[in-house]
C-alpha cells in the first residue's frame, strides 16, 4: 500500500468510526424492536437503505410486503442527507407502522457515494442486525422492487449468500444493490461493506470489503448468483434515465433512485407502470 493510499484509508476509517460512535440509542427509530430474536428463529431482516427520495419508499414497502414470502421484518434505514426527505420518510413509516431507523450522518460523501452507502451498511449491521440476531438479513436499494413471489431461506441455508456477482480480477463480491446473508454464517467473521482496492488495480466498490473474511473463503462455483440483464424502457442509452436492471426475473432495479447522477428526465411518474409491466411478464 502506498503512503497516499494509507492516509486515504485512514481518513475514511476515521470518518466511519465517528459515525459508528453514534450508536442506535442516539438515532430516531419507530416500530422497530432492537431486542434479540429467539435462538433458532427462521426470520429475515430486509433492510432498505433510503436516500433522499421519499416518493419511492411507499412502493418499495408495498412490493416487498406483496412478494417476499419468508417470515420477515422490513426495515427502512434512512441514510438521507436532506432533512426534509428524511422527515417525509419517517412520517410515512410511522403512519404505516413500518420499521424505521435513522442512520447518523457519516460525511463519507466527500470521498464518494459508495463510501457513504457502505458506511451506512456497516452501521446498520452493527447496531440493528447484530442486536436483533435474525437468521438471515439482506440489504436492498430503495429503487429495487420485487415483481414475483420470492423465498430465499432454503437457498441461504445451503450457500449462505445471495445477490448479483461483481468480479474484479481474482476478487469477487456481492453488489450492494441486493445482498442477502445467512447471519449465523457471517456473525463471527469481520463484516465490512467499505470499498477496497487490491494490487493497486482492482477496485471493489460497496460490499467489496467482505472479500477478505467472507467471500475469499467460499467456492464461487458452488453459488447461484443473480442472473441479470439491462433493458431499455424508452429511447436512449443513458443507463441512469432510460434503462432498468432485472435480477433473476423477479427483482426490478429502476436505477439512480437518489439522482446522484444528474439526468434530464426523472422517473417517479412511471415507476408504478414499470413495476406492473414486469409483474406481468
Amino acid at each position: 500500500m502506498t503512503i497516499k493510499r494509507f492516509f486515504y484509508r485512514s481518513a475514511v476509517r476515521g470518518l466511519e468510526q465517528l459515525c459508528l460512535l453514534h450508536g442506535s440509542n442516539r438515532c430516531a427509530k419507530s416500530c422497530l424492536s432492537l431486542e434479540s430474536l429467539p435462538e433458532g428463529n427462521k426470520h429475515t431482516d430486509i433492510i432498505t437503505v433510503a436516500f433522499n427520495n421519499a416518493q419511492i419508499i411507499p412502493l418499495n414497502v408495498e412490493y416487498v410486503e406483496k412478494y417476499y414470502q419468508d417470515d420477515h421484518t422490513h426495515i427502512i434505514a434512512d441514510n438521507s442527507s436532506d432533512p426534509k426527505s428524511a422527515d417525509l420518510i419517517r412520517k410515512f413509516c410511522e403512519e404505516n407502522k413500518v420499521a424505521y431507523i435513522r442512520v447518523p450522518k457519516n460525511h463519507l460523501n466527500i470521498f464518494s457515494g459508495s463510501y457513504n452507502h457502505a458506511t451506512a451498511l456497516n452501521w446498520v449491521y452493527k447496531y440493528v442486525v447484530r442486536k436483533r440476531n435474525p437468521a438471515y438479513f439482506g440489504f436492498i436499494d430503495h429503487d429495487l422492487f420485487p415483481t414475483k413471489p420470492i423465498s430465499l431461506v432454503n437457498l441461504l441455508d445451503v450457500q449462505h449468500i445471495y445477490g448479483p456477482l461483481r468480479k474484479r480480477g481474482e476478487y469477487w463480491y456481492l453488489s450492494a444493490i441486493l445482498s442477502f446473508f445467512d447471519y449465523l454464517y457471517v456473525k463471527d467473521k469481520k463484516v465490512d461493506f467499505l470499498p477496497v482496492k487490491y494490487d493497486n488495480e482492482h477496485y471493489l466498490d460497496s460490499g467489496g470489503g467482505n472479500w477478505s473474511d467472507i467471500y475469499s473463503k467460499m467456492n464461487m462455483s458452488e453459488i447461484h448468483f443473480c442472473e441479470e440483464r439491462m433493458e431499455n424502457f424508452r429511447e436512449g442509452n443513458n443507463r441512469h434515465q432510460d434503462q432498468v436492471e432485472i435480477f433473476d426475473d423477479m427483482w426490478l432495479h429502476t436505477i439512480n433512485g437518489s439522482y446522484w447522477k444528474k439526468i434530464s428526465v426523472q422517473k417517479e411518474n412511471i415507476i408504478t407502470e414499470l413495476i406492473q409491466k414486469y409483474e406481468h411478464k
